[in-house]
């Protein structure tokens, strides 16, 4: 999907969204490895899982990738390398198309013994409370008592208008976590973690 920074709202070829599914890296850029596994698979197996759900739910949904893609190659509206071109494509999709938030998928990689979920939020009342949710569901799957963590330093997070954070969804650098990953009814659990976050987070701030 390209994105043109000045698109207005208003273009009825622009679909509306509940959501937008960040799905991170892709292409060129395989994000987190280990061995055979990375990172730009496993988040796009979950983001499929988790776009599924979220439309059964009766959510408009939108993914900014569906396949193995590199986003920086659609983005010749800006200027820096590669990373930057898909950081900035990420966020400017979403600043054209202004979804109610967005999701951006990912893995993590650090010590050995470090495993479960981290999500991070924006310096906004309706990222934290979206990053509590997922933070709170995901805990629960995991068996874990991490905390959201404010995400200061991240481009996406930074430069996206819409309520976003980034979800990263364990470690590839964990040998359970690694394992879970990689499993489809573990993804389909993560889906679901997600979703019922995503859910009480519409019922709290867009109540019917």
């Amino acid at each position: 999907m390209s994105t043109d920074a000045k698109a207005h709202r208003s273009d009825p070829y622009l679909p509306d969204a509940d959501v937008l599914l960040d799905v991170g890296h892709g292409g060129i850029d395989s994000g987190a490895i280990f061995g055979k596994y990375e990172e730009k698979a496993m988040n796009l197996a979950i983001s499929q899982k988790t776009f599924k759900l979220l439309k059964k739910k009766g959510y408009r949904v939108v993914m900014n990738r569906n396949k193995d893609y590199a986003l920086s190659d659609d983005n010749s509206w800006s200027s820096g390398g590669r990373h930057r071109k898909d950081l900035a494509q990420r966020s400017g999709i979403a600043n054209t198309l202004k979804p109610k938030l967005m999701l951006s998928m990912h893995i993590n990689a650090g010590k050995p013994d470090r495993r479960g979920p981290l999500v991070f939020y924006q310096n906004q009342s309706d990222s934290i409370l979206l990053a509590h949710l997922l933070q709170e569901s995901l805990n629960h799957l995991y068996g874990t008592n991490e905390l959201p963590i404010y995400g200061k330093k991240y481009y996406v997070l930074k430069h996206t208008k819409s309520p976003s954070v980034i979800i990263e969804l364990g470690f590839i650098t964990n040998k359970t976590d690694r394992r879970l990953l990689n499993n489809s009814h573990h993804q389909t659990k993560l889906a679901e973690a997600i979703s019922t976050a995503v859910q009480q987070y519409f019922a709290m701030i867009h109540p019917s």
